[in-house]
Order: C-alpha cells, then sequence, then structure tokens
C-alpha cells in the first residue's frame, strides 16, 4: 500500500484546502464553512514561477479577445468593410496568428504550471509532510484543452488561408476534327 501525503485521520482531513491560480481556497468540513484569500496584487510579492504563469494567461486572453474581431472582419460572409478579398486575407492571416500565438503560450502557461505543482506534490509526498498537497484538477485539463483548441484554431486558420502557388494548366492539345465531322451536321 502506497503512503500518500494526505492523511484523512489528521486534523487536516477535517478542511479541504484548494489553491489555484488565482487564489486559495479553504472549506471547513465541520462548520461548513468555505473562506478564500484573494490577493490585493496578482503579479507582485508571488514566487516568479507563479507570477510568469499568471502573465502567460493573460497574455493568452489578450491575444484571443485580439484575434476575434480580425477574424470577424476577415471572414467572406462579413460585408464590414468592401468586400477586397486581399484585405480580408490579410485580417484572416492576422487572426490566425493571433490565436496560435496565445495557444501557445496558454500551452506554456499550463506546462509551467502542471511542472510546478507535480514537482511540489512529489517532494511533500517524499519528505512524508502532512497537510496541503498539489494536485492538478479539474480546471487543469480545462486549461489544457482550451489550449490545445486554441492552437488548433490558429494552424487551421493559417492553413486554410496559406498562399497557394498556382501552377499554370496547360490546354490540352487540340485534336483536329476529320473534315466529314465538321460538314455534318446535328440534329435531335
Amino acid at each position: 500500500m502506497t503512503e500518500d501525503a494526505k492523511d484523512p485521520h489528521s486534523s487536516v482531513g477535517l478542511s479541504s484546502r484548494c489553491r489555484g491560480l488565482w487564489s486559495e481556497c479553504v472549506f471547513d468540513i465541520v462548520a461548513s464553512l468555505r473562506t478564500c484569500d484573494i490577493p490585493t496584487s496578482y503579479l507582485s510579492k508571488h514566487p516568479a514561477v507563479l507570477v510568469t504563469t499568471r502573465a502567460l494567461v493573460i497574455v493568452t486572453g489578450v491575444l484571443c479577445v485580439g484575434a476575434m474581431p480580425s477574424l470577424v472582419i476577415g471572414m467572406r460572409c462579413t460585408h464590414l468593410m468592401r468586400s477586397n478579398a486581399h484585405h480580408k486575407y490579410k485580417f484572416t492571416l492576422a487572426a490566425g496568428t493571433l490565436f496560435l500565438l496565445g495557444g501557445l503560450s496558454g500551452a506554456a502557461a499550463v506546462l509551467w504550471y502542471a511542472v510546478d505543482t507535480v514537482q511540489k506534490y512529489r517532494l511533500e509526498v517524499s519528505f512524508g509532510i502532512p497537510g496541503v498537497t498539489y494536485e492538478l484538477g479539474y480546471s487543469y485539463w480545462m486549461a489544457v484543452a482550451g489550449a490545445f483548441c486554441t492552437c488548433a484554431a490558429g494552424v487551421l486558420l493559417l492553413v486554410a488561408n496559406c498562399p497557394r502557388t498556382q501552377t499554370p494548366r496547360r490546354k490540352p492539345p487540340r485534336v483536329p476534327l476529320p473534315p466529314d465531322f465538321q460538314t455534318r451536321g446535328t440534329y435531335l
């Protein structure tokens, strides 16, 4: 039987603690009371790993929100500007680039947060430290799915609008018709 850092028989088992990227909450099972500590500043007086992860998440949000107007303007079905295909192509290309950059920064934030969480968890388990343990929750997996979908949207927009080199098509050689075929008429 593997021993975990969590001990259900200690006083820690009477409350559950949830620490996320933006706040930390404690739920007291006996009193059915939830309290949350929300910091006054999200980017100062915190470990560098946490600040960097938060900054990457903010960059992801800004890039993806910035890509939306460009995507709407660049769609063929919208008529917000003159239907110049070249301008619409550039707007769609910009939206794809912004989505891809947003997805990559989100993926970096998610990966960084996972590595930090797993390291903390293994450290606590290896030393048998009772108390708060760090685990990846459902919101983490939703963030992974969001980063993947954002990257996929960016790649699909870029691939769908990549400049295609058109090879000139040769006209098939004309076969001269027999002389008697040209004089005959076709009647229905």
